[in-house]
């Protein structure tokens, strides 16, 4: 057998003020005894329900409960606690400490941890039915899981106020391990690969003002960059022109032009393990640009164009035993379009996404996609969310990772 998911992991365990507190005990007992150090963060109405000396004796770890207590090395805890944290663990996940996490409040050490954490974040909500079905705490838990923090579902049974076979229920202990379990194999299936992602659309220049462009926005490519960070890989982002903020500790090369974007994939082409081109690369630009703005009246009715290098088909050609992962915007006929793609164009997985139905595609938070391997689709076309779909994506890359190294 090998070694245990949990063994040197730090978890950051948050206890909040709710009657289930007492059943945390056992959550952290568990967990060091899997080998995990368990770090406990206690709000002040959680010392109300079990004492900190509880989980410090299970844990054999010191526990914080004041916001601005400082550890052996002069560091404030709360601080330290959420740099060395490889998973942050709020159990129970009261529906104060929702809103306060939905919202980026920090008024005690729990809060503050959350809004410092670099790590993944699980809630494990229990709470009065009522308060759980509560249009407040189910708006504050959309936000939640936008931010890709991982919600685990409660469960139905008899809650402590009396309320039978109703919703709310802390989830007892072996089925909360087995949920961390999965999000700290996937938080580092990645680990020791390098990826390297394309993002937004690119911008050929007509004058120094005018440009030819498109609609992406970049955050499918973004979304993609995040998530791979977050499950271990070392991130390569070339991106185009966007508003949005590259994912900490990517290596970002910014572009503008197709050719700008050619050339920063193959110099970097060497180092990776996979590539994921997400980016909306101009098929043409004009063959000449000016130096200076052209003039309204001595612009010529037609542009001449010439097309740009197709850095999909390079990448193809030169990608060995790299994965590459391409993309296929379609507004017709999505499946056959992109199956006549990946074959032409020798790669080994393309998402199809169908950028004619109204809300999904550029610029929107949601794409209605399908993934085709070389042997058809896998799935159906369907709506996600662009962090639903980046996942999806690495799961298939993962896998295919895996395998190519065990067989090599």
């Amino acid at each position: 057998m090998g070694e245990d998911i949990f063994s040197g992991k730090t978890i950051a365990l948050g206890i909040s003020g709710g009657i289930a507190a007492y059943k945390a005990v056992d959550l952290a007992s568990k967990l060091a005894q899997r080998g995990a150090i368990v770090k406990t963060i206690m709000t002040e109405h959680a010392t109300k329900f079990v004492s900190p000396l509880t989980f410090q004796s299970v844990t054999g770890q010191p526990v914080l409960t004041d916001l601005f207590a400082a550890d052996s090395q002069g560091k404030i805890s709360h601080v330290a606690l959420s740099e060395e944290a490889d998973l942050v663990v709020v159990a129970p996940a009261t529906a104060n400490i929702i809103a306060k996490a939905a919202h980026g409040l920090a008024d005690d050490a729990l809060s503050t941890t959350l809004v410092a954490a670099r790590s993944a974040i699980v809630m494990v909500p229990a709470m009065n039915n009522y308060m759980w079905s509560n249009k407040a705490t189910q708006y504050n838990l959309e936000i939640l899981t936008s931010r890709d923090i991982k919600v685990m579902q409660p469960e139905v049974g008899r809650l402590a106020c009396g309320e039978g076979n109703a919703v709310g229920r802390f989830p007892d202990t072996a089925s909360i391990v087995s949920f961390l379990e999965d999000i700290l194999r996937k938080s580092h299936d990645l680990a020791g690969k390098t990826i390297m992602i394309t993002a937004g659309g690119t911008r050929e220049p007509i004058d120094p003002v005018r440009f030819i462009g498109n609609r992406s926005s970049g955050k499918m490519g973004y979304a993609i960059a995040e998530a791979a960070r977050a499950r271990g890989a070392k991130v390569i982002l070339v991106s185009g022109p966007t508003c949005l903020n590259p994912p900490l500790g990517a290596h970002t090369i910014y572009v503008e032009t197709a050719q700008q974007m050619y050339d920063a994939v193959m110099e970097n082409l060497y180092q990776v393990d996979a590539v994921v081109m997400t980016a909306a690369v101009a098929d043409f630009r004009p063959s000449s640009s000016g130096i200076e703005k052209i003039k309204k009246e001595r612009m010529p009715k037609s542009i001449e164009l010439e097309l740009n290098p197709d850095i999909l088909q390079a990448v193809s050609k030169k990608k060995g035993n790299k994965l590459v992962v391409g993309f296929a915007a379609e507004s017709e006929n999505i499946i056959e379009n992109a199956t006549k793609k990946i074959k032409k164009k020798d790669i080994d997985l393309i998402v199809a996404n169908d950028i004619a139905s109204p809300g999904v595609g550029f610029g929107s938070d949601l794409n209605l996609a399908v993934l085709i391997n070389k042997k058809g689709p896998v799935g159906d076309l369907i709506t996600y969310k662009k962090t639903e779909l980046a996942e999806k994506i690495l799961d298939w890359v993962a896998a295919h990772i895996a395998v190519s190294s065990i067989s090599s």
